[in-house]
């Protein structure tokens, strides 16, 4: 598996901005120019960035967060109780897996979302159908190809967007002014987003909604940013190699036996069935504050919500004082450039900054105590 955004776009985010990618590859001696970003060097890539300068990082889940009096409470699954003034919920996309309602219903061994796999050798002479049409859809198709399954694209819109091959050398001033370059892509429309999230959020409520509604969802609206798209390097294993079904959509699921049988509605009425062994919905994240398993009811009650995610205060914090939430939690407050790892530092830096200022202004306001379930104090 690759990544689709380029390496330049590939940056975890720390305060000198030393720690790239790039500065990464060089140390390790691993191609970097011109290639497209290999999940295992991203991988090894964010391990080191975490061990040299996040070292306290601790690996466990948490199991519940509550808040009482003036201070929150977490349970831990060691059974450890954490009490803090502050939490930061950066659960990525953790969560907020989509499966459209039409699928949703058939057993988990005729479906599953393409985020739960990562080998997709288990599949070999099996029939799979795949759908979507954006990058998640589009290799997961080329992977089941390769790992010799027999695969079926199912994709709702007409076409499918591919990107173009990067340039190599500079871009001329005119160039750079009709397109200019973000992490997000080029374009002065993905520019903004990835430059101005401040902007974005001082946007009225519902354009800010609509915008981040019609990610991936309306080519060719005004309000489009970015929509479903492959990887130039993923089109030659794909086009002519894997069946596509353009311009089709799932009106109906059902599990016969051992099998999934899809009826399908197509361009000017047409329609048709689709059998499988199992099928995989590459149909995006979306968030839902009442989808993460650890987040007690009492908060879930009190968050005052913008289409089930937190509204925020312009440092990401929500209406509950002291509790903040980045990533995909916060794009209709900041737009879709907080779906992508390009939008981490802007985020980190503005929640970062609002606490650095309050613990300056109230020393004691971020300190964190740790007790076991024999409420023994650390």
């Amino acid at each position: 598996m690759l990544l689709k955004s380029e390496g330049f776009a590939s940056n975890l985010a720390d305060p000198a901005g030393r720690r790239t990618l790039q500065q990464f590859c060089e140390e390790e001696a691993l191609p970097y120019e011109g290639i497209p970003v290999s999940r295992e060097t991203f991988s090894r890539y964010a391990v080191a960035f975490q061990q040299r300068l996040v070292p306290m990082v601790e690996d466990v889940s948490v199991t519940m967060l509550d808040r009482q009096t003036n201070r929150f409470q977490l349970r831990l699954a060691t059974g450890e109780e954490v009490r803090a003034k502050k939490v930061v919920v950066a659960t990525g996309l953790s969560h907020a897996e989509y499966i459209p309602a039409k699928l949703a219903k058939l057993p988990a061994e005729l479906l599953s979302h393409s985020s739960n796999h990562h080998d997709l050798d288990k599949f070999k002479g099996r029939e799979v159908v795949v759908i979507g049409g954006g990058q998640s859809a589009l290799e997961t198709a080329a992977l089941l190809n390769e790992a010799q399954a027999t695969v079926t694209l199912l994709v709702r819109r007409s076409s499918i967007e591919w990107h173009d091959i990067p340039k190599p050398g500079p871009r001329s001033l005119w160039q750079r002014l009709r397109r200019p370059e973000s992490p997000m892509g080029n374009g002065l429309k993905l520019w903004l987003c990835a430059a101005a999230p401040l902007a974005f959020y001082h946007l009225p409520e519902q354009i800010r909604v609509d915008v981040v509604r019609t990610y991936g969802q309306r080519r060719g609206t005004s309000l489009e940013v970015l929509g479903p798209s492959g990887s130039w390097w993923l089109k030659e294993r794909v086009v002519g190699r894997v069946p596509i079904l353009l311009g089709q959509g799932v009106r109906e699921a059902e599990a016969k036996g051992s099998k999934v049988v899809l009826h399908v509605d197509g361009p000017e009425g047409t329609s048709r069935q689709l059998i499988a062994d199992h099928v995989i919905a590459a149909t995006g994240y979306r968030f839902n504050v009442g989808s993460l398993p650890f987040l007690s009811q009492r908060l879930i009650s009190e968050l005052r919500c913008v289409q089930d995610a937190p509204s925020l205060s312009p440092s990401f914090e929500s209406s509950i004082p002291g509790l903040y939430f980045t990533g995909i939690a916060s794009a209709y407050n900041f737009g879709p450039v907080m779906r992508f790892l390009c939008g981490t530092q802007y985020a980190a830096e503005r929640i970062s900054s609002a606490i650095g200022r309050e613990q300056r202004r109230s020393p004691s306001s971020v300190s964190v105590e740790i007790a076991s379930t024999r409420n023994r104090t650390a």
